[in-house]
């Protein structure tokens, strides 16, 4: 399942495509008015023991989809709201999250997060509306409450949902502002959401000029068996946590630099801890002119290996221990071509394998004239063979680097075995929620097994 569509503001018949993953072939396509950002999430509400598809994206697009025929099941109605909360949700939607019924009727609802004007001019606070979290009837697209940013700012942030006591009572992690609007990451009871109340928000930073675009990422770095919340804001800075009391575990600063991409989590060293690898693009954009990766410590926010590969993009990493020694391998896009800007020429562009072992980097699938902007790759074992499958996507190369002209969405198998799960398989994770399961038993294991 891809989202996808043309250049902005471009309708689209093909703006989600579902491929067959044995051939390629395609299943089915639907339409959208706007290019589709967000992730798939899948829930059968159709009762045909099919999963069905939830989709969302610019230009106030979210989507039920009939998994099996590619039928619309129901589209998001904005409210015609003209004093609450609802009167800002025209905006975009970004990935949903599958929280608990609301309704009664036996299915799993959603939280989405609503927000981020394109038209807006930059640097300017005119035409920003407050984003918004809502929550929608999963079967029927209706709307069950709208809660709008604390602070008043904007999101393009894509929401957590996790119960950090094991209480029964979850929390939301989510993020405001943008990338050139301050704003802060917070944590609220999901109740709260329910209620359509965010005013008790906790706020975990607050960042002036910079918001929190990326999803963050739940890891217990702390072995207290809570989750801890690693995020990075948008002005080039990574933060981590504690999950249990939301005091800030440490902090890395990369000065010159954005971060709009998600982070991936993963064993990096021979400690038990799960570690990190970030990726950040120098400059502001869209003069961006370079671009760090970094693996950094889970303990305590050193930074183990650094990079300076390729030029913006705004694709995330994924990590598997590809050589069963008991260290994860990252795996990202990265696009070479002449870094001054999104005007270029002759891109080329490789998924490069960055090992934690020794700080190397190799191209794990070799360098093509094409291009990735925003597509993260998903690995694992599609037809439990038991080898490492990978799915990715390249577009053709085009003036601009965020112009559009075509793509091409492709499988390759390796000879590498997957005996587990990747640490870290796509977008947000295995599940897609943000939430890395590794437990420090597994991690001794690999780490006997590595040494």
């Amino acid at each position: 399942m891809l989202g996808s569509g043309r250049n902005e503001w471009e309708a689209s018949d093909s703006a989600v495509i579902a491929l067959d993953g044995a051939d390629g072939h395609l299943l089915w396509h639907a339409a959208a008015p706007n290019q589709v950002v967000g992730s798939a999430l899948f829930l059968d509400i159709s009762a045909d023991s099919v999963p069905d598809v939830i989709i969302g994206g610019r230009s106030t697009f979210l989507s039920a989809i009939d998994g099996r025929m590619g039928t619309v099941l129901w589209k998001y109605a904005p409210p015609q709201d003209s004093s609450g909360a609802g009167r800002f949700a025209h905006h975009n939607f970004y990935s949903p999250q599958l929280i608990a019924d609301q309704t009664g009727d036996g299915l799993p609802d959603l939280l989405v997060p609503n927000g981020g004007n394109p038209r807006a001019l930059a640097n300017s606070s005119a035409g920003r509306d407050p984003g918004v979290l809502m929550i929608l009837n999963s079967q029927t697209g209706a709307i069950l409450s709208v809660a709008a940013m604390p602070d008043g700012q904007e999101t393009y942030c894509s929401p957590l949902v996790h119960d950090f006591e094991q209480s029964g009572n979850p929390e939301v992690i989510f993020g405001t502002g943008g990338e050139t609007a301050g704003g802060g990451l917070y944590r609220v009871p999901l109740a709260d959401v329910v209620k359509g109340d965010l005013s008790g928000a906790k706020q975990l930073w607050m960042a002036p000029g910079h918001g929190f675009i990326a999803p963050p990422v739940l890891a217990d770095v702390t072995a207290d068996g809570i989750a801890d919340i690693i995020a990075t804001n948008q002005g080039g800075i990574l933060l981590a946590f504690d999950g249990k009391d939301n005091h800030l575990l440490w902090k890395v600063e990369v000065p010159g630099a954005e971060a709009s991409s998600s982070i991936a989590v993963g064993y990096f060293n021979r400690d038990e801890t799960p570690d990190f690898f970030a990726p950040f693009s120098l400059g502001v954009w869209p003069e961006n002119n370079g671009a760090r990766q970094m693996f950094v410590d889970g303990r305590d926010g050193q930074i183990l290996h650094e990079y300076s590969a390729g030029c913006t993009g705004f694709f995330s990493p994924v990590a598997v221990d590809l050589d069963q020694d008991g260290l994860d391998e990252v795996l990202m896009s990265v696009n070479e071509y002449r870094c001054d800007g999104i005007f270029v020429t002759d891109s080329e562009h490789y998924i490069g394998l960055f090992q934690p072992k020794d700080g190397s980097l190799s191209a794990f699938i070799p360098r093509q004239s094409s291009k990735n902007l925003s597509s993260t790759p998903w690995i694992g074992d599609m037809d439990r063979d038991g080898y490492l499958d990978i799915v990715y996507v390249l577009q053709a190369n085009t003036a601009r680097i965020i112009d559009f002209a075509g793509m091409a969405v492709l499988r390759q198998e390796f000879r590498h075995r997957v005996s587990t799960p990747p640490s870290w398989g796509g977008y947000m994770g295995n599940k897609g929620d943000g939430t890395f399961r590794g437990s420090p038993a597994e991690a001794t294991l690999r780490r006997r097994s590595g040494s």
